[in-house]
């Protein structure tokens, strides 16, 4: 495995998003990432390479394409990364922090059908980048993230935002040292009675004062081109939208 993003690499063994049902996938199975670019949201494009397998509740095995790269852009004047596999967040708020951007206890403003507060089987206690890379392939997944972030002193308070009428507490909008965090899937489907105008405008009005955000596009719970349809709509000409806070 690499120490860092700069090149696409497998995860293989029963590590990971690899762990999910590894025994019930075939033979070696493995899960591929891709690398990270600078560009922008129109560079977020679907790729054709397994990131994420696993059975649904009907019991098919899902194999699951992610992104062609994972994209580092600039939205509204703030840094953004946009993964696939939501774990990978991890490692760009300590990247953040190392570099300055974002302050140990940054509020997280979490947008997400799910909460992804499962706890991995150890807890992060790296002290470098490259420590922070490994754990976030190794030992966690898209569902065990949180906890071990805000355990190890990255985030501080937390607002979930899994639900419509979450949409209208707005009470971390003048909060500096923030972190806005997105999951696409909070767009799936089956979340289609959200309002979604309601939703841009929650989240136009916590872009100024984020000093970061993360996106994922959760390929096992949205296809890929439905959330990249979705991420654009979402952040594109963002300054042009506000709520009343």
């Amino acid at each position: 495995m690499p120490r860092d993003y700069s090149q696409p690499f497998r995860i293989e063994g029963p590590v990971g998003n690899n762990a999910f049902s590894h025994e019930r996938r075939g033979t070696a199975p493995s899960l591929w990432v891709p690398s990270l670019m600078d560009g922008t949201l129109a560079d977020v494009k679907a790729g054709q390479d397994i990131v994420f397998e696993d059975f649904d509740e009907h019991g098919t095995l899902q194999s699951c394409p992610g992104l062609a790269h994972l994209v580092r852009a600039d939205i509204g004047g703030v840094p953004a990364v946009i993964v696939d596999n939501h774990n990978h967040a991890f490692y760009f708020w300590c990247e953040a922090i190392e570099r300055g951007r974002l302050e140990r206890g940054a509020t997280l403003i979490h947008l997400d059908q799910h909460r992804d507060t499962r706890i991995p089987e150890r807890l992060y206690d790296g002290k470098t980048l490259e420590d922070a890379f490994d754990y976030t392939n190794v030992h966690l997944n898209v569902g065990n993230y949180i906890v071990p972030a805000q355990r190890a002193g990255l985030i501080g308070e937390i607002q979930f935002v899994t639900s419509g009428e979450a949409l209208t507490d707005v009470r971390f909008v003048a909060r500096a040292n923030k972190i806005l965090n997105i999951d696409l899937d909070f767009f799936a489907p089956e979340m289609s009675y959200i309002d979604f105008d309601l939703a841009r405008r929650f989240v136009a009005a916590h872009l100024p004062g984020a000093a970061l955000i993360t996106v994922a596009t959760s390929p096992f719970f949205i296809e890929q081109d439905r959330a990249i349809d979705v991420l654009r709509r979402l952040l594109l000409m963002q300054r042009h939208h506000r709520i009343d806070a």
